[in-house]
């Protein structure tokens, strides 16, 4: 046994994703586009996401910032992150993390990445 303790403990998960499902509708009709989707991340760890164009990784993100349309988007599981639920959370709750704690890098770096800005 180590003489440190917190090493031999698992980290606990700073962002937590199980059984993530999310489907877009319209007018009666659902597509499921993410489906049972689960992974954590602990502090430290990096991790990427990789897979086809339109498998789910841009939509996935978003989701966990709340940065998809809620009328015609139907998100189940569970999205935890510093130990909060963000599925259940409303704007303004997400409104006091996103940006600051949680954020995301769109895809195209020439405009989201702007030296201007910290």
């Amino acid at each position: 046994m180590s003489q440190n303790a917190e090493v031999d403990a698992p980290s606990k998960a700073l962002l937590e994703v199980s059984d993530l499902s999310i489907a877009f509708g319209r007018g009666g009709t659902e597509t499921s586009v993410v489906s049972n989707l689960s992974f954590s991340i602990r502090p430290g760890e990096i991790v990427g996401i990789v897979g086809e164009s339109g498998c789910g990784k841009s939509v996935t993100a978003l989701s966990m910032l709340q940065l998809l349309p809620r009328q015609t988007t139907r998100i189940s599981g569970h999205i935890h992150f510093e130990g909060l639920d963000i599925v259940a959370l409303d704007e303004r709750q997400m409104q006091a993390i996103r940006g600051r704690r949680i954020a995301m890098i769109f895809q195209e770096p020439m405009s989201a990445l702007d030296p201007v800005f910290t």
